[in-house]
């Protein structure tokens, strides 16, 4: 059978890593900072990215669809750009999916994140209705869900998403961080057939290329063991891409130590439905990109946890245990950002600082 349009598109341009495009503010902490948010699109082209996907959990829905004008604009023809959509309501993410196609979105992940399915059935169901209603490639999102685990233990519909990897539209599926060995190589051999997969565990990567290609990575904070000087994790993926697993075993283990410090900080966040969202702009910063504060959405700590100068510091050393020493000394331009710091602003600008020590 003839493969569609869609997954031919994705094999030829969904290579490499697809990384997280994170709001930004300006000191009142109420308004996006358009320029902080250009600077970070730009950054991603400079990391060697071939995509860049905005988050939306920190923005309001019409700071989301701003968020996604933005990038679009700043990266037309220089780097894809992803759209995350996984809203409370069907209506609110159709509405979303509208809003992502319109602004120029090359795709959209979906992630069920509201769902709390009795079935398989009502899995494919929940994703069919939003694949339906857009022209964009969909990336399906594979994660240990415990809302999904009365299906399987895993956490993950695979039945659904077997079903749901046949659509033509369908282009990838993402095996988040904190996925089991087990499940994400059933994953591969279940539906590398018909779709790219993408882990975002690198440690898993050589052995998942034995089952199915593995040519692309996302969406996560891949700058936390590269810089655009050393693309350590890009220049990895490539190389499980052309299957040159010695080149790829040796670029491992210089990334190795920063990688395996952001594992350890990020998975069990991720099982808790939780983010360092701070962190993560903090280890953007640290290699060129805007940084900047970012708004606590009230989440528990044990979730989303507060960036302390012990976090700070650490995050630091990560960098330089791979042989990155950090761009950037000024934390006062980490917590304005690098586009406000630039206009003259400082912290006492600042209306607060959320998750910040």
């Amino acid at each position: 059978m003839r493969e569609s349009e869609q997954k031919q598109w994705a094999k030829e341009h969904y290579k490499g890593i697809d990384n997280l495009l994170l709001p930004s503010y300006k000191p009142n902490m109420r308004e996006l900072d358009e320029d902080g948010i250009r600077h970070d699109v730009r950054q991603s082209i400079r990391h060697g990215f071939f995509s860049t996907s905005a988050v939306a959990p920190l923005c309001e829905p019409e700071e989301y669809q701003r968020v996604l004008e933005l990038a679009c604009d700043e990266g037309k023809g220089k780097i894809l750009v992803g759209a995350y959509v996984g809203e409370a309501t069907q209506e609110a993410n159709r509405e979303l999916l509208a809003q992502a196609e319109k602004a120029g979105c090359s795709h959209a992940v979906l992630v069920p994140r509201y769902l709390t399915p009795e079935s398989e059935e009502q899995v494919f169901a929940w994703y069919k209705e939003l694949i339906d209603s857009t022209r964009l490639p969909i990336v399906l999102y594979a994660q240990n869900n415990p809302r999904l685990r009365h299906l399987h233990p895993s956490g993950i519909a695979l039945e659904a998403f077997e079903q749901l990897a046949r659509l033509p539209s369908v282009v990838a599926v993402k095996l988040t961080q904190a996925i089991n060995l087990v499940r994400a190589m059933e994953c591969a051999e279940r539906l590398g057939d018909k779709i790219l997969v993408g882990p975002v565990h690198l440690d898993m990567m050589p052995l998942l290329s034995k089952a199915c290609t593995v040519q692309w990575s996302g969406q996560w904070n891949a700058e936390c063991a590269q810089s655009p000087e050393k693309p350590y994790v890009a220049d990895y993926l490539r190389a499980i891409a052309r299957n040159d697993l010695q080149e790829a075993y040796s670029l491992y283990w210089q990334l190795e130590p920063a990688y395996s410090a952001f594992f350890k900080l990020q998975a069990p966040l991720l099982l808790k439905g939780g983010h360092p969202w701070a962190h993560l702009k903090y280890n953007q910063w640290c290699v060129g990109g805007n940084g900047g504060l970012v708004r606590d959405i009230g989440k528990p700590r044990d979730q989303v946890p507060v960036l302390t100068a012990e976090a700070r510091e650490r995050i630091r050393q990560n960098y330089r245990s791979i042989g990155i020493e950090p761009n950037r000394n000024d934390e006062e331009e980490f917590v304005v950002g690098a586009a406000n710091f630039a206009k003259g602003f400082g912290k006492v600008n600042m209306a607060n600082l959320p998750l910040f020590e």
